[in-house]
C-alpha cells in the first residue's frame, strides 16, 4: 500500500523563538466583549471556524473562534491580520492557522491572493510561530491522523501551488506532486494516511478545478469532472462548474466537496456532495443558490458555512451524509460571517 510519506513521530518543540509580534494566541481582545474570551476551545466547543464575530459590527477582519458549544469563543488576536482557516492537530489546543498580514498585492483587500503564512498556534501556551520560510504562501493545510506531520499546498516565491508535506516541528518540508502548469489546493489526508484528495485546477491562473487523489506526480487519480463551465467567480481562481474543497468520510470510502454553480452571489453558490473516493457518480447532500464553504467530515457529520439569507448571517451546518438529517450547530448575529469550520475532534 502506498503511503504519502514515510514519517515518524516528533515532539512539538518550544515556540517562543519564533513568536510574531503583535499576533498571538490568548491576549485580551480590544473589541467588543459580547463573545467569550479564552485562550483554548471551550469544553462543549466543536468545531474551530474563522469569523469577524469579535467585532463591534460585521465586515472587517477575521479571526480564530471554536464554536458549536454555549458561545462562540474567540482564539487569537491580531490587528490588521486575516485568519483565513485552520487545521486541529490531535489535541484541542493546536492549530495550524492561514493568515494573511499584509495586502501584498496591494489590491486593497487581505485574502488568498495575498502571500499567506502558515503558522503553528500552540492556543493553551499562547504561542505561535510559521512552519515554513518567508517567501511562501500556503492555500491550504491539514494535520496527518497520527500529528506527526502536515499535508500543505503551498506556492514558493511566486510558483504555482504544489502539494508539501512537513513535519510537526516544523522541519523535513518535502515536494510530493508539482507540475508549473497547474495548480493543486486544498488537499486532505485520509485517516490511514495513504492517500490524498486536492482540487487541481489544469492552468496557472483561473480555470475549472476538479477533484482529484494521488500520493506521487505518476500516481494520481481524476474522480470528479465537474459541472457545466461559466464565468469566473470574482476574487478567486475558479470558473463556474469547479469542483473544490474535498475531504474523506472516516472510513475513507467516500469524499466530500463542494462545487460551483454560478456567481449570483458573493463567493459564489455551491453545492455539497458525496462521491466515492474512487470515482463514481456524485450525489448531492445540499443544494441551493446559497454560499457554502468548504465542507469538513468526521464521526459527527458532514460541517459547513451556510449563508442564511432571512437572517442575514452565516450559520454552521451538520448534516448526516446517510440520513440526510441538517442541524444548525452555530448560528451568527446578523451582519457577522464566518466560515472553514473544521471539527475539532476529527
Amino acid at each position: 500500500m502506498n503511503t504519502i510519506v514515510p514519517r515518524s513521530a516528533f515532539i512539538l518543540v518550544p515556540l517562543a523563538a519564533a513568536i510574531v509580534s503583535g499576533c498571538t494566541a490568548g491576549v485580551p481582545p480590544t473589541g467588543t466583549a459580547q463573545l467569550a474570551t479564552t485562550a483554548v476551545p471551550a469544553p462543549l466547543d466543536k468545531v474551530f471556524l474563522v469569523s469577524d464575530a469579535w467585532a463591534a459590527r460585521g465586515g472587517t477582519t477575521f479571526e480564530l473562534f471554536s464554536a458549536g458549544g454555549l458561545t462562540p469563543s474567540r482564539l487569537t488576536f491580531c490587528e490588521g491580520c486575516q485568519a483565513l482557516s485552520a487545521s486541529p492537530s490531535l489535541d484541542r489546543n493546536r492549530v495550524a492557522l492561514r493568515r494573511v498580514s499584509n495586502d501584498t498585492n496591494r489590491d486593497g483587500r487581505m485574502d488568498e491572493f495575498d502571500r499567506t503564512t502558515l503558522l503553528l498556534v500552540d492556543l493553551s501556551r499562547r504561542l505561535e510561530g510559521p512552519f515554513l520560510p518567508d517567501g511562501w504562501s500556503t492555500s491550504s493545510a491539514d494535520w496527518s491522523s497520527d500529528g506527526s506531520f502536515l499535508l500543505h499546498t503551498s506556492s514558493p516565491d511566486g510558483r504555482t501551488d504544489g502539494l508539501y508535506s512537513v513535519d510537526a516541528n516544523s522541519q523535513n518540508n518535502q515536494l510530493i506532486i508539482y507540475d508549473a502548469n497547474v495548480r493543486v489546493r486544498g488537499a486532505r489526508l485520509n485517516t490511514s494516511i495513504t492517500r490524498a484528495t486536492y482540487e487541481r485546477i489544469a492552468s496557472a491562473g483561473v480555470g475549472k478545478s476538479e477533484i482529484w487523489t494521488g500520493v506521487s506526480n505518476v500516481n494520481q487519480l481524476k474522480i470528479t469532472d465537474g459541472g457545466p463551465v461559466g464565468a469566473q467567480l470574482p476574487n478567486s481562481l475558479y470558473l463556474v462548474g469547479s469542483d473544490a474543497g474535498p475531504d474523506y468520510s472516516p472510513d475513507g470510502a467516500s469524499i466530500v466537496f463542494r462545487r460551483l454553480t454560478s456567481t449570483a452571489v458573493a463567493g459564489g453558490t455551491w453545492d455539497i456532495m458525496v462521491v466515492p473516493s474512487v470515482g463514481g457518480t456524485p450525489r448531492v447532500i445540499a443544494t441551493g443558490a446559497l454560499f457554502r464553504s468548504e465542507p469538513d467530515w468526521s464521526r459527527d457529520g458532514i460541517v459547513f458555512a451556510e449563508a442564511n439569507p432571512a437572517t442575514n448571517t452565516m450559520d454552521i451546518v451538520v448534516i448526516d451524509p446517510d440520513t440526510g438529517t441538517r442541524r444548525v450547530l452555530q448560528a451568527f448575529a446578523a451582519g457577522f460571517r464566518a466560515t472553514s469550520p473544521r471539527w475539532i475532534t476529527p
